[in-house]
């Protein structure tokens, strides 16, 4: 048995499992693990360890590890933290391949926990057996239908990686990444860590975007080596934690992880082409900005404005984070110009207000996103447009035509929506139309300047 074939047990899908320590509970709302993994389809072979319950959801039972009589891949153990030792040592005995074990209490706790996560990684190495956990709900992986969970989870077969040292990445993953493909909670790390479940997601040819959530990181130069190559291949977004005392303080209580200098994170980061988000909605939309859109080829953004204060927020977001307005052509400029009255000076950012009072905003807006999108010195496009009902036509056909001309866009097309339906043009926007929508306008900025930051880094490392 190699090491691969370990692995796969772990993050693909495992022919068989045993959860060792499942509740006796069934039914909506009970949590059962066994329950929640058939719901996502799983086609392998399910066992229980239970001392005292002879059938747990309609499966039946054996008492120990011991007397299990069919080969098994990966066991689930969720026992008292004393018990966990001697079942690891039944399961290596039993040849089965990976362990996930999901209870806190080892390095995440006192010593004795610090001395309990010693012996069961021993005992499993010694018996060429890998573990992930503890302190972890394990594996999710929707597009081979296996999931080790007690948290009911969504499957979804999204092209996003998530490695994580939190369950809740998983069980918030909607708000966090809008979903994920496979993920892995590494939780205290005692084996299976960081690097591994970064090897193995960073090759697989179904993740477009690979999300990292880290309280610490370990064996800093080969990470470095491995996120430099995986960077190459896709992006690798980390939210990294315990970036204060306070938080590092507590990453060490939660997880046993040694968050370290962040100064240090950000140079193995810069190095090895992470792009390093601190607020959970920036991990968010740069996680729909790779799937959506084109590549952001360099720093120079057009704006298309209604309001000429959201153009000069937009400014101010720009000069902050390293982007430029483009010089747009004079052919560009004059085409708007004439469509604006004598007193409206057209520039970059684009005010097209007084322009489509006159004109009507299908024809204003769609002839500004045209000229954007055509010129050479565009990089990319900032849009703001307004989300009202279908009553107010005359000004719903922004988002129109942006939808429209997001279709063959070969440049990044970043909006933002105001008005009293705002929340609901973002969702259909979402839903039709290659356009990426943020619920801030800096937040827009922030989502070309960190897509710019990675191609620069890609073309400087090819």
């Amino acid at each position: 048995m190699n090491n691969q074939d370990r692995l796969k047990a772990l993050f693909l899908s495992p022919r068989s499992v045993v959860f060792v320590g499942v509740s006796r509970n069934t039914g909506p709302g009970a949590l059962n693990p066994v329950e929640n993994l058939r719901a996502w389809g799983y086609k392998g072979d399910i066992h229980i360890v239970h001392p005292h319950a002879t059938h747990i959801a309609g499966v039946e039972t054996v008492p120990s590890v011991s007397k299990l009589n069919n080969p098994v891949d990966l066991a689930v153990i969720a026992t008292p933290r004393g018990t966990i030792p001697e079942i690891v040592r039944e399961c290596t005995e039993k040849r089965i391949k990976a362990l996930i074990v999901t209870n806190q209490g080892f390095s995440d706790a006192d010593a004795k926990g610090k001395e309990l996560q010693r012996q069961i990684v021993k005992t499993a190495l010694s018996g060429g057996t890998r573990i992930l956990g503890p302190n972890t709900l394990g594996v999710s992986n929707a597009f081979d239908g296996f999931m080790s969970s007690f948290m009911p989870l969504e499957r979804q077969e999204l092209p996003i990686g998530v490695v994580c040292q939190s369950g809740v990445f998983f069980v918030g993953s909607s708000q966090f990444t809008g979903g994920m493909g496979i993920g892995i909670d590494i939780g205290n790390g005692c084996d299976l860590g960081l690097v591994e479940s970064v090897a193995w997601l960073g090759y697989d040819n179904r993740i477009k975007v690979l999300v990292i959530h880290a309280e610490g990181i370990s064996e800093g130069k080969r990470f470095v080596d491995l996120a430099k190559d995986v960077s190459l291949r896709i992006p690798i977004i980390a939210l990294k934690t315990g970036r204060t005392p306070w938080g590092a303080k507590a990453a060490l209580s939660h997880s046993g992880a040694m968050a370290g200098e962040d100064r240090i994170f950000d140079a193995v980061a810069h190095k090895a082409g992470i792009l390093r988000v601190d607020e959970t909605q920036e991990l968010r939309d740069l996680v729909w900005g790779f799937l959506r859109l084109p590549p952001m080829r360099g720093r120079r953004i057009a704006v298309v404005t209604l309001t000429g204060a959201a153009g000069i927020m937009l400014l101010d977001a720009m000069y902050s984070r390293g982007l430029a307005p483009a010089g747009l052509s004079n052919d560009a400029l004059k085409t708007l110009q004439d469509l604006s009255p004598p007193w409206m000076p057209i520039s970059n950012p684009m005010d097209i207000w007084p322009a489509l009072m006159k004109n009507g905003m299908q024809k204003v807006y769609g002839i500004a996103l045209r000229e954007a999108l055509a010129d050479p010195d565009v990089d990319g496009v900032l849009c703001v447009a307004l989300g009202l009902d279908r009553d107010h036509q005359r000004f719903f056909s922004s988002v129109e035509e942006i939808q429209r001309w997001s279709m063959e866009a070969s440049k990044p097309i970043v909006v933002w929506v105001y008005g009293s339906h705002a929340d609901e043009i973002r969702i259909r926007m979402h839903e039709h139309g290659r356009a990426m929508t943020v619920p801030t306008l800096e937040g827009g900025v922030k989502l070309l300047s960190k897509m710019a930051q990675y191609e620069a880094w890609r073309r400087q490392h090819a």
